[in-house]
């Protein structure tokens, strides 16, 4: 069964009124830790966590340029970086509930605590960017700056980025005997369906221009890496994605995003996710060498 469908249109209207924190009442937060979750598992969940965290700095570098203009894109920014802080919020606390404690600090998260979780290893990761989360926040001004149809190539980065989260939740599914763990990301990825849609339709209307796809396809090809990249060290990047799509099952998923990606206006013939996964697992292979 393909993960997406067809989105022509998206009533942003109907989002904004709907757009709330997951419901995670069917998860039952008392049994997971009846089911061993693989270390496997935990390494994506904890890379899923962390990069759902790191939203609000994406959201920065997206508001600062051309798309912070636009009354349309901004609502929905607003509502997806809310959604996105539950997400990652939602994922610690399994992580807490399934036995993991995780650095620096070791917390213990359980699922009735209070709002913050891992407060301390969201500020270690923030400020282990450093420098480098500047030098990409001014690339993206300049960009923003030198570039007219500039939140055409955002639109179609966030769409590619959502896609392969949606995605990633879908392939863990189906490597998971956890019930708990599955009752979770089908929650969730009811948000990310969501979230998908906006940025594609965006991207569609967006890119009606020759120089608008011209420039984005060849950000696509170029500069374009799976969601994440950066924010945690590359072997982790590698693990999430040879482990969820490095298999034939992994494959076949790709051949669907891609696919859909496709569909969209000068992103005909590209292979940006199967390049990127390729990428990943030569990295790996030498890192087990």
């Amino acid at each position: 069964m393909a993960v997406v469908t067809a989105v022509e249109a998206f009533d942003l209207d109907r989002y904004l009124r709907a757009s709330k924190r997951v419901d995670l009442s069917g998860v039952e937060w008392d049994q997971i830790h009846t089911t061993p979750l693989p270390e496997d598992h935990a390494r994506c969940l904890t890379y899923m966590m962390d990069i759902e965290t790191h939203t609000a700095v994406f959201l920065r570098d997206l508001l600062a340029t051309r798309a912070g203009f636009d009354p349309d894109v901004t609502a929905f920014l607003s509502c997806w970086a809310y959604e996105e802080v539950w997400h990652g919020e939602a994922f610690s606390r399994f992580l807490g509930e399934a036995g993991y404690k995780l650095g620096p600090d070791h917390e213990v998260v359980h699922a009735d605590d209070a709002y913050p979780t891992r407060q301390a290893r969201t500020e270690l990761i923030r400020r282990a960017i450093g420098r480098k989360g500047y030098a990409s926040h001014v690339a993206t001004l300049v960009g923003s700056a030198l570039f007219k149809d500039f939140v055409a190539v955002h639109m179609t980065w966030g769409a590619a980025n959502e896609l392969t989260t949606l995605s990633a939740y879908h392939r863990l599914i189906a490597k998971t005997e956890h019930p708990q763990l599955v009752q979770m990301l089908q929650a969730i990825i009811k948000d990310e369906r969501r979230h998908f849609a906006f940025y594609r339709a965006q991207a569609r209307l967006r890119l009606r221009t020759a120089t608008s796809r011209r420039i984005t396809r060849w950000s696509m090809e170029h500069l374009w890496a799976p969601v994440g990249t950066g924010v945690r060290p590359q072997s982790e990047t590698d693990h999430v994605a040879t482990y969820l799509f490095g298999d034939a099952d992994g494959r076949g998923t790709l051949e669907e995003m891609q696919s859909t990606m496709a569909e969209l206006p000068g992103l005909e013939g590209t292979t940006f996710f199967f390049d990127a996964v390729a990428a990943a697992k030569a990295r790996s292979v030498l890192a087990d060498a």
